[in-house]
This record gives structure tokens, sequence and C-alpha cells, in this order.
């Protein structure tokens, strides 16, 4: 993967600060272009009142509401430009009135052929009605593209240490060239991490030769761990919390519903509660660009 385009939602929260000067430190590594994204939603404005009692507003208002809203976006946009941790970089900026704020981050993205999506995220259970709370959770269930998900303020050098956790199945060898490539930029230590749960349970012996066969084929110079634990999800975060990770890669088969290791809210469970950054893969996109 070449990584020359980054998309960055943002709705002006501190928070969503924290994937923009993320994105800034892998742009600068990379001398990909960054691309600064805000939706406006306005459903709850529309639909606030019954249209049997109260008429629904005139066009003309909308019209005039949409406007003071993307005004006041685009002069926020502007001073986000100035931000200490884009200097030097190519930034464009844009703003939309929508009633579904992730699907305008997904069609923005699509839009500009970015090559991954980086957003903040509150995070760790404290989740809002905002973009950076559950809409961050839908981009991951929905996107084709990579995501990476920042739930704190990222520090230099980002990553040092990766957990990659996956089943090892015939998909995670078309998921984990990214996960690599990520790595080759934040010159990365990569964990190769299977859980096993007492409802999806194998003998060691047969995990430990499925991460040496893996491992192998990607180079084999990678740090390989079986964890056991009641639930996948807190297995992945337990065991990134022991080793003291920077970031989570887990694979999705997003829309579709997970499969196989995931469970369909696996994805999603983790960037409500993880501390530190989560990259999600679409398994069908990988596989694809694989073929």
């Amino acid at each position: 993967m070449t990584m020359k385009t980054i998309l960055v939602p943002t709705d002006f929260s501190e928070p969503s600060y924290y994937g923009l000067d993320a994105a800034a430190e892998l742009a600068k590594k990379t001398r990909a272009s960054i691309h600064i994204f805000n939706a406006c939603e306005v459903s709850n404005y529309y639909y606030a009142a019954d249209p049997l009692v109260m008429a629904p507003p005139a066009a003309i208002m909308i019209e005039g509401i949409n406007e003071s809203l993307l005004k006041a976006a685009n002069k926020k946009l502007a001073a986000l430009k100035s931000r200490a941790s884009l200097k030097g970089l190519k930034v464009t900026t844009h703003c939309e009135v929508t009633s579904n704020i992730h699907d305008a981050i997904i069609a923005y993205g699509d839009k500009i052929k970015c090559d991954i999506i980086i957003m903040g995220s509150h995070g760790a259970g404290n989740i809002r009605e905002v973009i950076l709370g559950s809409n961050a959770e839908r981009v991951v269930r929905f996107s084709l593209k990579p995501v990476i998900v920042f739930p704190l303020k990222p520090v230099k050098g980002l990553f040092k240490k990766i957990v990659f956790a996956s089943d090892f199945s015939p998909e995670a060898y078309s998921v984990f060239p990214l996960v690599k490539e990520v790595a080759k930029i934040n010159s990365s230590e990569i964990h190769l991490l299977k859980i096993n749960t007492m409802d999806q349970f194998s003998k060691t012996k047969d995990d430990r030769e499925l991460l040496s066969a893996f491992s192998k084929k990607f180079g084999g110079k990678f740090t390989t761990a079986v964890y056991n634990d009641y639930m996948k999800e807190e297995g992945i975060l337990n065991y990134s919390r022991e080793v003291k990770a920077d970031l989570i890669a887990i694979g999705t088969h997003g829309k579709r519903g997970l499969r196989r290791f995931f469970s369909e809210d696996v994805s999603e469970g983790i960037v409500r509660l993880s501390h530190i950054p989560i990259l999600i893969v679409n398994l069908k996109k990988a596989a694809g660009k694989k073929k």
C-alpha cells in the first residue's frame, strides 16, 4: 500500500485533533496529502416537529441554515490549516451538510480516493452521539478503506509495537501486508496474536504451528503469542496492555457481518473500549486487492 492520501474527519473537538496530529505524523513520513473533512448533521432539525401538527420549515429557511452551517465550518477549517503539526504539509479542507455523518465520511473518502481514514475518538467507553462516538464505530463497520482510530493523543513515533490479532485463516494473509507497511513506516515491532476462548478453543500445539507458518510466510521476524480469555475483545485488549502495545490491528468483514474469528461487534467493541489506537482493515477489500 502506498499512502498518498489521508482523510481526517473532524468535529472540531479536542479528541478529533488526535487523529489530525497522527495523520500529520504519518504524512511527514510518507509525503501524503491530508484532507480534513467536516460533516454538519441536520436531520434532527428537519424532523424535530410533527409535520401533521407543524409545517416543516420552508426550503428557503433550510437553505439559509445550511449556508450558515457551512460558513461557520469553513471558517473553523481555515483556522485549522494553520495548526503547528500541519506545517509544511499539503492540506485540503471540505465540509458538507448531511443527514448521515458516517455515510458522508465514507462517500467523501471514495471521492478523493483516500488510502486510509484516520480519526480521533472519545473511546474507552465514553461514547457520545457525535462524529467521534457512534459514528466512528459505523465508519469502522462500513468503510472499505483502512481506518485508524485514535482514542488518545498520538506520541512521537506513533507505533513502536503493533499487535496483529487474528485467527490466521487465509483471509489474514491479505490483511497483513498493510499491517507490515504501517510497521515499516514507523519502524515498529509486530506481535502476532491468537485468542482462545472457551467456546472457540483450539490446541496450543495447533495454534503454534499456525502462527509459525504465518510468520515464515512474511519473513519470520515477529513475536507470536497464544492468549486465553473469556472473550476475544478482552483477550486482545488485555494482551495489548501487558506488552504495552501502541496499536492493535484487526480485520473486519464490515457490513456483511464478521465471520470466523470475530463476532459482529468485536471491531466496534474494541474501538469503544480501547485506550490505544486501532487499525481496522476490511477483509473483503484486502482480499480483492490481493487477487
